[in-house]
């Protein structure tokens, strides 16, 4: 998970995130980027990432790149400098002017690198951001041995499969049915949800409560009708 990329995507889809989140939503994510650079910084990144979860579609660019990337990876961006344009965006979005005092943001030149830091700092909001990740993988989740004796393939692309810490891997339980190998349903889900690309993304679709079902996917399995779950995934990937 990527802060940086996060905020860096959020630049570039502003419009996009804001239609999806609607004016209450939009307005306090940009009240929370116009107060970054306090001492309260983790709690607002935090925030920040429980709306945009919360109101963007797993597959959509800013969810992608929230939970993708090396999450225990040494920073390499100047993250003031990253914020400046995104904190340009909020003040419009807020008053139609940017804040007293802010900059108006350059438009970076083709070809023309970030800005970087030669430290190997703390990512801003990393702890909170790994607390995130952390309810993933709280999760039921079996071993790779234990997928194995479940008679499916721990590299089968249509499984989540999520990265710990340590770098040991475990997959999600709900994939798999208590007597046998992976279930269907499941494997056509998460191809939908490119889960071999976005793991993350996609547990957490599976793990959250689902608006459109009215639960938590993972806990309708058997419950309702296959079709429910594969149409709420489709609809996800839709409306990218």
């Amino acid at each position: 998970m990527a802060i940086e990329d996060a905020v860096a995507a959020l630049q570039q889809h502003w419009p996009d995130v804001t239609a999806h989140l609607g004016p209450g939503r939009s307005r306090e994510l940009s009240e929370l980027i116009q107060g970054l650079g306090q001492p309260d910084d983790d709690l607002r990144l935090a925030r920040m990432a429980e709306l945009l979860a919360e109101g963007l579609p797993p597959g959509h660019p800013v969810v992608r790149a929230l939970f993708s990337g090396d999450l225990f990876a040494p920073a390499t961006l100047d993250w003031p400098a990253l914020t400046t344009a995104l904190r340009h965006q909020a003040a419009i979005s807020l008053t139609g002017e940017p804040r007293a005092g802010e900059p108006r943001a350059r438009e970076p030149r083709a070809g023309e690198p970030g800005p970087v830091t030669t430290g190997g700092g703390m990512r801003p909001g990393e702890p909170i951001l790994a607390g995130v990740a952390g309810r993933l993988l709280r999760a039921p989740a079996l071993t790779e041995e234990e997928v194995r004796r479940r008679g499916a393939d721990p590299g089968d692309p249509g499984l989540i499969g999520l990265e710990r810490a340590d770098g040991a891997r475990q997959w999600p339980a709900f994939q798999f049915a208590p007597d046998g190998g992976a279930v269907p349903v499941v494997r056509e889900v998460n191809q939908l949800l490119d889960a071999a690309a976005n793991p993350l993304g996609a547990a957490d679709w599976w793990l959250s409560r689902n608006s459109w079902l009215g639960d938590q996917p993972s806990q309708l399995l058997g419950r309702v009708p296959d079709d429910y779950l594969v149409r709420a995934a489709r609809a996800v990937g839709s409306e990218v």
